[in-house]
């Protein structure tokens, strides 16, 4: 009657103990994976500092299909690549961009196309996102439709 006691109490402490395991609330990376993809992602800051275009210009974004495959733009020029998602590793291989001539989105463009290769990390809170290299911000982009 004892042995069956003792088996049932080490039962019941196994169960509680990992029914709180299983009801963590918290954020997973395939949470955080699903948030990501299929949004489309408007650039907010480049490096910590709001960016400016001239009125009537689309601002930047991103967008990842659930095929891995980037798309958007970067104030002049259509973007396009692969994308690299793992846990909290994100990266852009194959980033490139059509070549059309904007002066006036040019230096933009340039920020976040080098925010984008330069990434290697991100960060995600609620509907913003925030792209990183070693710890450090390169962009922040927040959730549009």
């Amino acid at each position: 009657m004892k042995h069956i006691y003792v088996s049932l109490v080490a039962c019941a402490i196994f169960f509680t103990m990992s029914a709180e395991k299983c009801s963590n609330t918290g954020t997973t990376a395939m949470d955080q994976k699903a948030s990501i993809i299929g949004a489309r992602w408007n650039l907010e800051t480049i490096a910590g500092k709001a960016f400016q275009l001239p009125e009537g210009i689309e601002d930047p974004y991103i967008s990842i299909g659930p095929d891995s495959q980037l798309n958007g733009f970067g104030g002049c020029n259509k973007i396009m690549g692969a994308v690299k998602l793992d846990g909290s590793s994100l990266s852009f291989p194959g980033l490139a961009s059509t070549k059309m001539m904007c002066p006036a989105a040019s230096t933009t463009e340039s920020g976040f196309m080098s925010a984008l290769r330069s990434t290697n990390t991100f960060k995600l809170e609620g509907d913003k996102l925030t792209l990183l290299d070693k710890g450090k911000e390169l962009a922040t982009l927040v959730k549009g439709k």
